[in-house]
């Protein structure tokens, strides 16, 4: 209970309100198409490629996950959040959050594939969509903190 009145007392401090989560949500939203796009592209060059036999749709999951998180991870720091928090600590932090959401994703890909008989591309696109809000508070909180980012701190006492 405690941690969650500390995020609480943390957004209140940055003055992270529902305006502010809009804003960065839609921002976040919008270059995640262009993550998402990159991602697919790959999967669908990986799946085409066929790393393994047994698991191939689930197969692609993962290395088009592990690259196109690379890939969004830029995108976000540059063009989401134009963080300032230490580059390398933030992809550290990053990569925290997109493992365990990819241990999660990768094992609904295989029930919803593998034993549910999902189209393949249904699967990936439900994991895409369910897990975004999740990964926006996820990565914003954690690999991107405002409370840490001295731009976001600066912009806040300009406004």
């Amino acid at each position: 209970m405690s941690h969650i009145s500390d995020l609480k007392k943390r957004a209140a401090d940055v003055r992270w309100t529902s305006v502010t989560v809009f804003k960065e949500f839609m921002r976040f939203n919008i270059t995640g198409c262009f993550n998402s796009a990159f991602s697919f592209t790959l999967y669908q060059i990986l799946y085409w490629i066929n790393l393994w036999d047994a698991h191939t749709a689930v197969s692609a999951w993962v290395v088009s996950n592990v690259i196109g998180n690379i890939e969004a991870h830029y995108m976000h720091y540059k063009f989401t959040f134009n963080s300032t928090f230490a580059y390398s600590a933030s992809l550290n932090r990053a990569f925290w959050c997109y493992t365990a959401q990819l241990t999660v994703t990768t094992i609904l890909e295989y029930v919803m594939i593998e034993k549910w008989l999902i189209n393949h591309y249904i699967a990936w696109l439900i994991n895409t969509c369910v897990f975004g809000f999740l990964n926006f508070v996820l990565i914003r909180w954690l690999a991107f903190p405002p409370d840490l980012d001295e731009a976001y701190l600066e912009r806040l006492t300009n406004a």
